[in-house]
Parts: C-alpha cells; sequence; structure tokens
C-alpha cells in the first residue's frame, strides 16, 4: 500500500514539474515575442500604426508610430517614434523616462541607410500588415 502511493505521489510530483515548465517556457516564449529588439531599441509590434503625424516637419501622407523602449531597461523608458517608409527617415518624437510623463523631442528626421544599425528596424516596421487607420 505505501509503495502505491509512493509511486502516484512521485508521478503526480513529476506532473506538476513538467506542467510548471511548460507553461514558464510557454511564458517567456510570448514575452519574447511581443517585443522586438533592434540595436538596443525594442518595439512592441502590435503599437505600431499607421496615422497622420500631427507633430511639425512630418510629411503629408501617413507614416508609421511605434512605441519602443530601450533594451534592458526594463520598459521604464518609453520612447514614442515615427518612421517614414518612403524616404526610410526616422524620428523620435517624445520620450517618458517613467512611462508616465513625456517630454519632446526636437523633431528631426534621420535618414536611415540600408548599412545603418537602425535599418533593420525600419525595415521590420514598414514591412509590418497594419490596417490603415483614418487620417487624422
Amino acid at each position: 500500500m505505501n509503495t502505491t502511493f509512493a509511486i502516484h505521489t512521485k508521478n503526480w510530483s513529476f506532473f506538476f514539474i513538467a506542467t510548471w515548465i511548460f507553461f514558464s517556457l510557454n511564458t517567456l516564449s510570448a514575452r519574447a515575442e511581443k517585443l522586438r529588439c533592434f540595436v538596443d531599441i525594442c518595439i512592441d509590434p502590435s503599437s505600431v500604426e499607421s496615422s497622420k503625424s500631427d507633430i511639425p516637419g512630418a510629411p503629408s501622407y501617413p507614416v508609421r508610430i511605434i512605441l519602443g523602449t530601450q533594451q534592458f531597461s526594463n520598459e521604464k523608458l518609453l520612447a514614442q517614434m515615427e518612421v517614414n517608409c518612403q524616404q526610410r527617415e526616422l524620428r523620435t518624437v517624445r520620450v517618458s523616462e517613467d512611462g508616465e510623463n513625456w517630454s519632446n523631442f526636437a523633431p528631426r528626421w534621420t535618414l536611415v541607410d540600408r548599412n545603418s544599425s537602425l535599418s533593420r528596424l525600419v525595415d521590420y516596421t514598414c514591412k509590418l500588415a497594419i490596417a490603415e487607420q483614418e487620417n487624422k
């Protein structure tokens, strides 16, 4: 009787540990998929939208607006950026160091060359399928 109880307890322990490992790996995988990192900027693909910018100097057509974090910042540093896919330009519009209070940046565009370290970020952002929204 004691041997049978020990075997069942061992089976339940193994099942519990296996289940915990499975859910832990799935959580890590979901977390890894949520943020895509390029250089030291990570972006959440679900934050990317196509919209008409209300920041001075924006093109007349919609640009991609993305929220990014600095890699290893534990998501406390947020940056709102705009990507002009037609001209391959990127600019940081505003930054929040605490995730709440935003500071405006000088709205200067930077041309992102194909050999630039930010080239993959622009390529990825511009290739995302996004439902076009009405211009604001």
